[in-house]
């Protein structure tokens, strides 16, 4: 069983000290709410794609928040930054698959965490509509 918001305040609390862009946690879930899960792999698709967001935003906003409704939990992280081009929605997704040259990385991160939601009963999506920078949503059942 694993606590979502401590989970959740776990990465946040990593990622702050990593770098200096402010994130934000918000949650509608109370703190003795527990799904039974794989807690690595959780925390790991959290902390990337914070780090992702932190990496790629405009440094202002980032945002962790976490909702439940009688299915599933929904792990949102959204920036205020450029976002990703329509022309690379496509490729997100695919492992070794960069959006640009001058990142760092191999392409891996976002490929290994709609994985691990996958594998954990679950889903990983990009929120097209949401055009003020990127908002992913990992989500997995109750």
């Amino acid at each position: 069983m694993v606590g979502c918001n401590e989970l959740c305040r776990e990465a946040f609390v990593f990622m702050s000290q990593m770098n200096h862009v402010p994130i934000t946690f918000e949650t509608e879930v109370s703190d003795d709410f527990c799904i039974l899960t794989n807690r690595r792999y959780l925390l790991y698709s959290l902390q990337e794609l914070l780090g992702n967001a932190t990496r790629y935003s405009d440094g202002k906003n980032v945002l962790l928040r976490v909702e439940k409704d009688d299915k599933s939990v929904r792990f949102i992280i959204q920036d205020t930054g450029k976002g990703i081009a329509e022309a690379d929605l496509e490729n997100i997704f695919m492992f070794f698959t960069k959006v640009d040259d001058f990142s760092d990385g191999l392409g891996l991160g976002l490929p290994l965490v709609k994985r691990h939601a996958e594998t954990l009963g679950g889903s990983f999506t990009l929120d097209t509509s949401y055009h003020a920078g990127c908002r992913f949503i990992f989500e997995l059942p109750i």
